[in-house]
């Protein structure tokens, strides 16, 4: 190992790496998009925007997801977990009797759900899904509301990419949230203020918004009504007998209210709220934190806003006018990957395939324990796991991840009904000199070419010198590999988006 370090102290100064030009490489700027609105990095992502001519008619065509051809693995996936397709009763049943248990369903959802994102072809889709669900998060760890969150989970997704309107009434009204929230325990003259109140504060206007106690429990009162027959059908309903009516005001949306069906008025409260200023703000601060970087300038989240509000609340503009703005460009590799995002954009680069699970450490059925970090969905509190960057780089989180790169390119865990690709097959030539494979690697797993710093790693990492020839047995392109992949994989060029 001293001999290579002095090679790569010797290569700082006086060599020049030879590229392997052969690995095509996105542009800066078609990277920077993939990894802040797709899923991450692959070779897949690339071929696809060359066929479809570039990142502006990738984005166009990703926007509308039902043009985008899935991947024929998908079907495959979401076979594997057709007990979320049972009834919320029938899952209730089988978590009560000795069958299947409510948190094996929560784990069911994740594990489908980051299989999804590592394998559909829709990857803004999957994750505008992510955004939402965090924003309107429900957790898989409440006591009741995991029975109806597979459902949630696909409400979400039919509004992802269509207006943030109609999203906030499907998600206000359902029975997740109505759980989740405590609002199903309303009673008339007596509603549940918890659903009111972080409806207002972090769903739409925000807590900075000048909303008052009284507004929140008018906010309530225009909720109650939406409950859930739990204990016998656990189907969500509408029970006009505990709605309270009476005369609202809130933020300047003004109703009668005097219906014992109050469905009406909620909706145009739902609506209100959704087109309000102060939700604009909210939103286009949200996305320009997950999306752009941590402290976003106050010109992009008005322009962010502006966008929102002229559009009527059209997710898609909102989206096109955030990656048109000067900062969004400027912005790349500013953000961390989370723990789960880094997985996935792990997974994509490597190729790695599950098989149909046949017991509980096949890969598909593993694939919630490998990132180490937080589970989708299992944020304890309603306002959703933090999007910052200071949360997602303590020393636990970023060793946690190394010891994630190393078992997933080694093939070390998980290893049940899993396909993996042989390190010999990332060899691009018989031989190959060592500094022309590192390039090859660097551009096939960070979508970018080789650099003296990351070659000088390279070498004291695997003891090699530029010049070493590799071939596809070499220990490199076997046992020592893993090795060689964590250059790539634990760096920041990797994790970082």
């Amino acid at each position: 190992m001293a001999a290579a370090a002095s090679a790569g102290a010797r290569l700082a100064t006086s060599y020049v790496p030879r590229p392997y030009r052969a690995t095509t490489v996105p542009s800066a700027y078609e990277l920077h998009v993939v990894k802040r609105l797709g899923c991450g990095y692959s070779r897949g992502t690339l071929a696809s925007i060359r066929a479809l001519g570039g990142i502006t008619p990738w984005l166009n065509h990703q926007l509308n997801p039902a043009s985008v051809p899935e991947a024929p693995i998908v079907a495959s996936i979401d076979s594997w977990f057709s007990d979320l397709r049972r009834t919320p009763a029938q899952k209730a049943y089988s978590n009560q009797n000795g069958g299947k248990e409510a948190w094996q369903y929560g784990l069911d959802l994740q594990n489908w759900t980051l299989l999804r994102r590592v394998h559909s072809n829709r990857t803004v889709l999957e994750t505008m899904v992510d955004f939402w669900t965090n924003h309107l998060h429900v957790s898989t760890e409440h006591d009741l509301a995991w029975a109806h969150q597979a459902n949630y989970d696909q409400m979400i997704r039919r509004h992802a990419l269509g207006k943030f309107d109609d999203l906030l009434v499907a998600a206000s009204t359902h029975p997740a949230m109505s759980l989740y929230l405590d609002n199903w325990r309303s009673v008339k003259d007596a509603p549940n203020e918890n659903q009111g109140r972080e409806l207002l504060e972090l769903h739409t206007v925000g807590v900075d918004a000048g909303y008052t106690e009284d507004m929140v429990k008018d906010s309530a009162v225009l909720l109650s009504g939406y409950s859930v027959d739990w204990g016998d059908t656990y189907d969500g309903f509408y029970d006009s007998a505990n709605h309270t009516t009476g005369a609202v005001s809130v933020l300047g949306f003004t109703h009668a209210n005097a219906s014992s069906d109050g469905r009406a008025a909620t909706e145009a409260y739902l609506r209100y709220l959704a087109h309000h200023p102060a939700t604009a703000r909210t939103l286009a601060r949200r996305m320009a934190v997950r999306f752009v970087h941590d402290d976003p300038s106050a010109d992009l989240v008005q322009h962010i806003a502006s966008a929102f509000t002229a559009s009527g609340t059209d997710i898609k503009a909102t989206l096109r006018a955030m990656i048109a703005h000067p900062e969004f460009r400027a912005s790349a590799g500013q953000k961390v990957f989370t723990p789960v995002d880094d997985m996935v954009a792990t997974l994509r680069v490597l190729g790695v395939t599950p098989k149909a699970p046949t017991s509980e450490e096949s890969f598909a059925n593993a694939v919630n324990w490998v990132h180490g970090g937080l589970a989708p969905y299992s944020w304890p509190r309603p306002d959703g796991a933090p999007e910052t960057n200071d949360e997602w780089t303590t020393a636990v989180r970023v060793t946690r991840s190394f010891e994630m790169h190393w078992n997933l390119a080694g093939a070390w865990w998980p290893t049940e009904a899993v396909t993996y690709v042989a390190p010999r097959y990332r060899i691009p030539a018989a031989r190959i000199r060592f500094d022309q494979l590192v390039d090859h690697l660097s551009r096939s797993l960070l979508g970018r070419g080789s650099t003296a710093r990351m070659l000088r790693s390279a070498c004291i990492a695997t003891g090699l010198t530029p010049a070493s020839v590799i071939t596809r047995t070499h220990e490199v392109a076997t046992w020592k590999f893993p090795w060689l992949a964590a250059v790539f994989l634990d760096s920041p060029d990797h994790m970082s988006r």
